[in-house]
């Protein structure tokens, strides 16, 4: 079970108490209360402790959803990966720049293994491969130009030999145009 590290630090700044004082209140080591406070696992006997001391029920103090972790990069990592996949034909919409860079790497891992299996089975799953994420790969491309405030045309750049991929590979570079609401942002 995973501590709710933003409610623990709310509770204790809340208190004016500094991990120190918390640590001492709560029988536990600072070293704990430090791991805590980043979205650390907690023992049952820590997670009474602190319960004891803020005089709040122990259930109010854990992560909700047992699959989010606080403070875990891989999470949002793992989740732009998977919105790709989801939104794989879907050309519509924007595509944040860290979410587009993650789902490409997805992408070209995909288009490794599809390789690697081509060295023993011949050219055609490699070739299946390709062809199964040429179709995300184009629509997360239009969701990412759409986002850097660009055309969606401009993707059919990468059709022209050698510089056309680089120069999309640069396109896609361009720092997000915030949208004045969500409304003007799918519209874009």
């Amino acid at each position: 079970m995973h501590i709710d590290s933003t409610r623990l630090r709310e509770l204790r700044t809340a208190k004016r108490w500094s991990q120190e004082q918390l640590a001492e209140l709560s029988g536990l080591n600072l070293r704990t209360i430090q791991r805590l406070e980043t979205g650390a696992k907690v023992s049952t006997e820590s997670l009474r402790a602190l319960a004891a001391v803020f005089e709040v029920p122990a259930e109010t103090l854990l992560v909700r959803d047992p699959r989010f972790r606080p403070n875990a990069p891989s999470q949002a990592v793992l989740d732009a990966m998977l919105e790709g996949v989801v939104r794989g034909l879907d050309f519509t919409g924007i595509s944040p720049r860290p979410a587009f860079w993650w789902f490409m790497l997805a992408v070209v891992m995909v288009l490794g293994v599809g390789e690697a299996f081509a060295e023993l089975l011949g050219p055609f799953p490699a070739r299946l491969v390709g062809l199964i994420v040429l179709l995300p790969w184009i629509a997360a491309s239009c969701r990412r130009l759409r986002d850097a405030g660009l055309s969606p045309w401009w993707t059919l750049i990468a059709l022209a030999p050698v510089g056309g991929i680089l120069i999309l590979l640069w396109l896609w570079t361009f720092p997000s145009k915030a949208a004045e609401t969500p409304e003007e942002a799918k519209a874009f």
